[in-house]
């Protein structure tokens, strides 16, 4: 394959099987791509910062699926132009405005931030372009029911709640819970808080962090003196590296049980944490050692990327690819028909390495697995493993009342 993909804020993936027609035959080509330019998708992420480690996997998840397909969807060569939103609503919507009125992208694929999500919604509802959200959980999201938006990940509810109901049914209570101090810390806090109580637990302490915390130091010991029995952390990127490797030398680890939402404990974050993560808990969409032919594909797709074992984000820029290709296919490859496409992505029903995957047609939330996972060492290396299983998990009910 001829591969033109950059690191730089511009990727053109050029597919040398379309253009030797050894991997798409003429029948496919005439149908999918006569005549027709590349398709552009700008992908608004965080590349920087703290959580930068996610725009890149994201990516990482494309190229496997481009890479996959022999650079191309629905038969039509792709042009990937990345933005960095720096984790900043402002800087993001400059950078959002910049890919739907100059660089004129066919589809916005995410943002990781949820109140960067927030902030694109009324220019996206007025813009029209389609957007699929590859890692934005913010519940209100899905509330607002835009037309053209779908959620391809978790949202924040529907992975925190099942966590707090496992754990009051498996006895960890009295739990000290830690969040970043922004939107979804608040709504994941909310979500796990309000199935752990009703499960017959309690909340010893709450505890909100700003974005960028180094230093956990006292925080960890108000956990110890709130005499909590677990801890439920939300934190991204390095902070969560940061706050697992301090868990452990503070002295918490073996007399406080670590669970916490599903970046705390992640592929992408375990050469930040080292052995301390083992033991941990952490509910998921996603699982790297799910035994199933689709993820086990997966897994050795990615190899030849990294590694490491994919984490959430890398499966999330798969799929979501995965998707795109899929609606483009049901349009004969035009992907300028925008209501055709955002029908097509409506009526996807896949399996995908997470696991089964279909659309909420009333929200536009994903409807997917979610997972209970134990951090282990497997053949010298970490990993998560499924503990329990929560099966096709929707939007929250409360979205669609």
């Amino acid at each position: 394959m001829t591969n033109l993909w950059k690191p730089s804020r511009r990727a053109f993936i050029a597919g040398a099987a379309a253009a030797s027609g050894l991997a798409i035959d003429a029948g496919f080509a005439r149908v999918f791509a006569q005549g027709a330019g590349p398709i552009r998708i700008g992908v608004l992420n965080t590349f920087s910062k703290a959580v930068g480690l996610f725009g890149e996997t994201t990516v990482r998840g494309m190229q496997v699926y481009l890479d996959e397909q022999g650079g191309t969807i629905a038969g039509r060569q792709v042009e990937i132009i990345r933005e960095d939103d720096e984790f900043n609503p402002q800087v993001g919507l400059q950078k959002l405005r910049k890919l739907v009125e100059s660089d004129k992208v066919h589809v916005v694929m995410g943002p990781i931030g949820s109140h960067i999500a927030i902030a694109m919604t009324d220019y996206m509802k007025q813009a029209g372009t389609p957007w699929l959200n590859t890692g934005a959980g913010a519940t209100a999201l899905t509330r607002l029911r835009l037309p053209n938006m779908y959620r391809t990940t978790m949202s924040n509810w529907q992975v925190a709640s099942p966590m707090g109901e496992w754990s009051a049914r498996n006895g960890i209570t009295d739990v000290a819970i830690i969040t970043s101090d922004f939107i979804a810390g608040h709504e994941v806090a909310d979500a796990y808080k309000a199935s752990l109580v009703a499960g017959g637990a309690k909340v010893a302490k709450e505890i909100y962090t700003p974005l960028g915390t180094n230093d956990f130091s006292a925080y960890l010991a108000d956990i110890r003196s709130s005499g909590a029995a677990a801890i439920y952390a939300f934190l991204i990127g390095s902070e969560a590296g940061r706050f697992v490797k301090q868990f452990e030398q503070f002295g918490l680890k073996g007399k406080v049980r670590l669970t916490g939402f599903q970046p705390l404990l992640d592929s992408d974050t375990f050469p930040l944490q080292g052995r301390a993560a083992v033991g941990g808990l952490s509910s998921s969409i996603y699982c790297e050692t799910l035994d199933t032919p689709e993820n086990r594909h997966f897994v050795e797709l990615h190899s030849a990327k990294s590694k490491d074992y994919p984490g959430i984000m890398t499966e999330s820029g798969y799929t979501s690819l995965r998707i795109v290709d899929d609606a483009a296919k049901a349009v004969g490859g035009e992907i300028e028909n925008v209501a055709g496409f955002l029908e097509a992505v409506g009526k996807v029903d896949i399996v995908a390495p997470r696991g089964p995957l279909s659309f909420d047609p009333v929200t536009h939330q994903a409807i997917h697995n979610v997972y209970v996972r134990e951090v282990a060492e497997q053949d010298g290396r970490l990993v998560n493993k499924v503990v329990a299983t929560f099966e096709k998990v929707g939007d929250n009910p409360a979205n669609r009342a």
